[in-house]
């Protein structure tokens, strides 16, 4: 495949990237950087996708080895940019409908509950409830077995309904 015609195919699945982008590093900036790193890569590497039809997959699971490169050797590090101790952060500037959207769609009790799960559970579930990865997609992006991906799928569920049912015990939602 050409590399016209394998980034036209590629932008096809631009919003998907820079959801999971935004869910890999929380941040819309660096989801932008990644996403442009992962198409860079995917493009380099083309010749390596086996399978055309599967190619939102193949880019996902490019992403996730950007993603990890990327943090490879990183130590957590304290910024101290404005203000002072015990003040929130000020919100990121929302130019995103995307994001915008996505904050009004899911409440606090299930973006905290979602912020809980480990972190193989949280991608495997975002991967099939929200981009809808079968699951040998959703393998092939987190770099598993299938059955693995089932028993993370099985476990993120569950600990979602018990997160969700303490929250509304309590009253939080």
């Amino acid at each position: 495949m050409n590399a016209r015609v394998f980034m036209e195919r590629a932008l096809e699945h631009l919003p998907a990237l820079r959801r999971v982008g935004r869910r890999l590093t929380s941040s819309a900036a660096e989801a932008d950087d990644l996403v442009q790193e992962t198409l860079a890569r995917a493009l380099e590497q083309r010749g390596a996708l086996r399978e055309p039809a599967r190619l939102k997959a193949w880019l996902l699971a490019v992403q996730r080895t950007v993603f990890l490169n990327t943090r490879r050797g990183q130590r957590p590090r304290l910024e101290v940019l404005e203000g002072g101790l015990g003040r929130a952060p000020p919100p990121e500037p929302c130019a995103d409908l995307e994001e915008e959207l996505h904050a009004r769609t899911l409440s606090a009790g299930m973006q905290a509950a979602l912020a809980a799960l480990a972190p193989e559970w949280r991608d495997a579930l975002w991967l099939r409830e929200v981009e809808e990865l079968s699951y040998e997609e959703i393998a092939q992006v987190q770099g598993c077995p299938v059955g693995t991906v089932r028993s993370r799928l099985a476990r993120a569920r569950l600990a979602m309904l018990d997160l969700l049912e303490k929250e509304k015990a309590h009253g939080s939602l």
